[in-house]
């Protein structure tokens, strides 16, 4: 009877996992994944289709409250990110929950110039995979 309980209680764990956990992380990757690949082809400020990609991360409760900011922020961009924005994305790099990926992708956006530069590229572009 111990182990028919042990074996139920692996289940129902290993589904929580893949029901619950997984979709989160996939998510979140995803959201990174999305947005390093619109900071690729970014010059001076997004289209109209990537602002609409961006708001839907930026509204998704399902991605991090820095995946979420950084969304934002690259939407907001007009040749670089906007001062409230760059003070943003500061506190994110900064803070100790903030992904390694999250904390790429803010500081890129903070130093965007008109376009990402050569060396941020082969970073996004690691992203994006």
């Amino acid at each position: 009877m111990k182990r028919k309980t042990s074996t139920i209680s692996a289940a129902v764990i290993a589904l929580f996992t893949l029901l619950v956990i997984a979709p989160v992380s996939f998510a979140e990757s995803n959201a990174i994944a999305t947005m390093a690949r619109i900071l690729t082809e970014l010059n001076h400020y997004p289209s109209a289709e990537h602002k609409a990609t961006l708001a839907a991360i930026s509204k998704d409760e399902g991605n991090s409250e820095a995946a979420r900011a950084i969304a934002e922020a690259i939407q907001n961009v007009e040749h670089s990110a906007k001062a409230d924005d760059v003070a943003t994305l500061k506190v994110v790099s900064e803070t100790e929950s903030t992904t390694a990926e999250e904390k790429q992708l803010a500081e890129i956006v903070m130093k965007l110039n008109h376009s990402v530069s050569a060396e941020a590229k082969k970073t996004l572009e690691a992203l994006a995979k």
